[in-house]
């Protein structure tokens, strides 16, 4: 029996993107993101979120890329507390595990992905809530 997962496909930074449904918490409304002066490299910033600071992702920080993105309208709040400004929401999909495969080396966001999956005609990846953590750790400690 093939293993299936439910992921949220959204848009974030200019592209297609899908997020492990298991992994998130919840997906609000984007608020203002309150920068912090000398804060961690690939956080934005924190928003206030039930009552707690929530840190922000910064795609820009991920992508390498110093155009500007365009702006969030909403929010996945990963269960391990960061948030992840998106452009929009486009569906939910229930996907099969046995048609993945793996993420480009050339794609600039390969670190931060768990593979490439069909979706109708084309490839969308999805996002690896872990292995991002990981990188925004050694963003850190680099510092």
């Amino acid at each position: 029996m093939t293993e299936s997962r439910t992921l949220l496909h959204v848009r974030a930074a200019g592209r297609q993107l899908l997020l492990p449904v298991i992994d998130l918490r919840e997906v609000v409304a984007f608020t203002q993101v309150t920068s912090l002066p000398g804060g961690p490299r690939g956080i934005e910033g924190v928003v206030l979120h039930q009552g707690e600071f929530l840190p922000v992702l910064d795609w820009a920080a991920m992508t390498g890329g110093p155009e500007p993105l365009p702006p969030a309208s909403v929010m996945a709040v990963l269960r391990r507390r960061l948030g992840l400004p998106l452009e929009r929401l486009i569906g939910t999909l229930e996907v099969s595990e046995a048609g993945w495969r793996e993420a480009p080396e050339g794609d600039p966001w390969h670190s931060i992905l768990a593979g490439l999956c069909t979706v109708g005609e084309q490839e969308v990846p999805l996002l690896d809530p872990e292995r991002l953590l990981a990188l925004l750790h050694r963003l850190r400690k680099d510092r």
